[in-house]
């Protein structure tokens, strides 16, 4: 089974156009078009009901007890 897509290669970063926040140098951040990638599913077994795409953003901070604290200002 095969996942491709023609909006972005293979192991390289997404592109801002598929991106819900995008760096920017004067805002830090800024909100991206967040529109949805191509994907295409090659060699799916006949008998599969459904498919599943986990995505890990490897830049976004992973410990829960670091956001939504009270008094907790977290740094740009």
């Amino acid at each position: 089974m095969q996942l491709m897509s023609s909006s972005f290669g293979l192991e390289q970063r997404i592109p801002g156009e598929f991106a819900f926040g995008i760096p920017d140098a004067a805002q830090h951040l800024r909100l991206g078009p967040n529109r949805n990638p191509h994907l295409r599913w090659t060699g799916v077994p006949s008998s599969a009901r459904s498919l599943v795409l986990v995505c890990v953003d490897t830049d976004v901070p992973t410990r829960g007890d670091d956001v939504n604290q009270p008094g907790r200002v977290v740094p740009a």
